[in-house]
């Protein structure tokens, strides 16, 4: 029986959590001491976890026994200190990203194990918990509102008509039907010749799911390209198709080096698109395939524009955008998970799904180790 720590979130205006209250209570009832850092951030409240069993602390992580599986969500703060502990976390650090080797090199002076959420996966090669299905609601939301917001600009010029307000802050939707109501606003006061159009790449996985499902609940007509891996294949790249649409949204999960979808020379012709939604999010990532800019954005800034010397485009890349809609997407992943973490918590033989996240992570931590494949689902 092993114990576990839910540490506060180091990412800013990180609200998710990998369990709630309803898992806690399951864990505790199982056996399993829970530790939850104090945190006023979170979708789900101290007390509520405190209510679940837990014993709420101020401490640190770092504090707690080495024993301790200490889980989160996103990575931790830069830091050069050792780490010791066994973590649970999405680290952004297997696939080659800026910075990865100092993040793993903590755990290689520290001894410590990382099993990375994106590296969970079943008996069929599936993940066993995904934000894909969320991440896609939300990331075709965001395009559509900056679709809106950047319509207003004067033809070719880059100046907001009557405006230069850059998109605003975002903060947390109550729920998917306040966020749903907010793009119907934007997209109301949204004048243009013809019906709005987006293009879709990875419309048949998970991501591209939740972005269709988004666009289909608009009172807004949207006419949707879904492409997938058989239209991606069968045209050349960089893809012109997307100049002819007013939304890009990638939602393809990216494993492989492949040709690029959105370059500079592409956007050089550009006189429709507005909006780049890369759902996901690999700026930093030597495979990228939309270079046309370099570092994720925020929720502070959600949009940067993009390179290119045509009309103006401008992407979105935020790389933890369900937090926008923290509790649905929160509570649909802790479902998930939580029979994976369960076993892995109280049997002395976690599964296979642990294990092979483990040899991934220790031949991720030498150098020439890597991931292979594109995934389209």
């Amino acid at each position: 029986m092993k114990d576990l720590w839910l540490r506060r979130e180091d990412k800013a205006g990180e609200r998710r959590v990998p369990i709630t209250p309803v898992e806690v209570a399951a864990l505790v009832k199982s056996g399993v001491q829970v530790t939850i850092e104090r945190s006023t951030e979170r979708c789900f409240s101290d007390a509520d976890y405190a209510a679940a069993g837990a014993t709420l602390t101020a401490a640190s992580w770092k504090d707690a026994p080495l024993d301790t599986v200490i889980i989160a969500l996103k990575e931790l703060e830069e830091s050069a200190a050792p780490i010791a502990h066994t973590q649970i976390h999405f680290s952004h650090t297997f696939k080659g990203q800026d910075g990865a080797q100092e993040v793993l090199a903590r755990y290689s002076r520290g001894g410590g194990t990382l099993y990375d959420l994106e590296f969970l996966f079943d008996t069929q090669g599936r993940r066993v918990a995904a934000f894909g299905y969320w991440a896609g609601f939300v990331g075709a939301a965001l395009g559509l509102l900056g679709v809106a917001h950047f319509s207003q600009e004067v033809a070719g010029s880059g100046v907001l008509a009557g405006s230069s307000t850059p998109f605003p802050k975002l903060s947390p939707f109550a729920d998917r039907v306040a966020l749903v109501t907010a793009v119907n606003a934007a997209l109301s006061g949204c004048a243009t010749e013809t019906p709005l159009r987006a293009l879709i790449m990875g419309a048949l996985g998970r991501c591209g799911s939740g972005a269709r499902d988004l666009i289909e609940s608009l009172a807004t007509p949207i006419e949707v390209s879904a492409w997938d891996l058989a239209e991606f294949s069968a045209v050349q790249k960089p893809l012109a198709a997307a100049l002819a649409h007013d939304l890009f949204v990638n939602c393809v999960y990216l494993r492989e080096a492949i040709d690029p979808m959105i370059d500079e020379a592409l956007l050089a012709g550009n006189g429709r698109l507005k909006v780049i939604s890369d759902i996901s999010c690999d700026p930093t990532s030597p495979d990228n395939p939309i270079r046309v800019y370099d570092a994720i954005t925020s929720l502070e800034q959600p949009f940067v524009r993009a390179r290119g010397t045509g009309a103006p485009v401008y992407v979105q890349a935020i790389d933890h955008l369900p937090t926008l809609l923290p509790r649905e997407s929160s509570q649909e992943y802790a479902v998930a998970l939580f029979p994976y973490l369960h076993d892995f918590l109280t049997s002395p033989n976690p599964s296979a799904t642990w294990q092979n996240a483990k040899t991934l992570f220790t031949q991720t931590v030498n150098p020439g180790s890597g991931l292979s494949s594109m995934h389209f689902s």
